[in-house]
């Protein structure tokens, strides 16, 4: 346990975070903020886990800032801004950056700053009520949470300035078929669909999907050169791990593999407090 915003608990190896504000639909306060990232950081520094999974109590997952939060301190508006985006983009790097498999599970309203989570994830399930909106445009906020990074390598340009400038909302089956989310369920559905997932992740090669995750985060910015050099620098790292060995092996005899090499723990700061 970590707070009254955030919860983190190991079970077989997943690591799962859960939002825990249902009545303020899981807004982001400092103390949200704060939270979120001792959670990250205690999942980086454990060597045990293989998969985090990230689900939210209540109707929604999380509908960005808590503007009832602002509003009752607009004389401290900027300052409390500015320190909640550093803080949270701080912890949204940390997150985008770890080795083991994300997978988010999002429902309901899901929105602002809230969608970090769901762009820094490696596979992402969403509920059938789930509504997806920027939210930035309607209260003069240009916007955070890597929203205008991420977006336009998902959806493209035009669509990612209809959700920014716009804010035009989208549902469940349209992040679908953007490519937003890799999965839609019945909301009742959602929890089991999301631990099914977070133990085929946690059944992968450590080594492996590590590599494979940093060539796919690597991949806008390279040239194809020196792309075709990072992956051949990533299959010397598999193959010198026992992984790649004995997953041949399986696949050969039509086995099941069970991988054991670790992922390594990473080594980050807490933040500025």
């Amino acid at each position: 346990m970590i707070g009254d915003r955030v919860g983190l608990a190991t079970t077989d190896s997943i690591a799962h975070l859960e939002l825990s504000r249902p009545e303020a639909r899981n807004a982001m306060d400092p103390a949200f903020v704060e939270e979120f990232g001792t959670a990250i950081h205690q999942v980086a520094a454990d060597s045990s886990i293989r998969t985090l999974l990230i689900t939210a109590q209540g109707p929604s997952f999380c509908v960005g800032g808590d503007l009832n939060y602002f509003s009752a301190h607009v004389d401290r508006h900027e300052e409390i801004l500015r320190w909640m985006v550093d803080h949270w983009h701080e912890v949204l790097g940390r997150l985008f950056t770890l080795d083991v498999p994300v997978v988010t599970a999002v429902k309901g309203g899901t929105a602002g700053g809230g969608l970090g989570p769901v762009w820094c994830a490696d596979h992402v399930i969403a509920a059938e009520s789930t509504r997806m909106a920027g939210g930035f445009a309607d209260i003069g906020l240009s916007g955070d949470g890597g929203a205008s990074w991420h977006l336009p390598r998902y959806v493209g340009l035009r669509r990612a300035q209809a959700m920014i400038l716009d804010n035009v909302p989208i549902d469940a089956a349209t992040a679908l078929d953007w490519g937003i989310v890799g999965a839609v369920v019945p909301d009742a559905d959602l929890q089991a669909a999301a631990w099914e997932a977070a133990r085929r992740f946690s059944r992968r090669s450590a080594t492996a999907f590590s590599q494979a995750k940093r060539l796919l985060a690597a991949s806008s910015g390279n040239s194809y050169l020196e792309h075709l050099q990072a992956e051949a620098e990533a299959i010397h790292v598999c193959a010198a791990a026992s992984d790649s060995v004995f997953g041949i092996r399986s696949f050969l005899a039509k086995e099941r593999p069970v991988f054991t090499d670790p992922y390594p723990v990473q080594a980050v700061s807490t933040g500025r407090g």
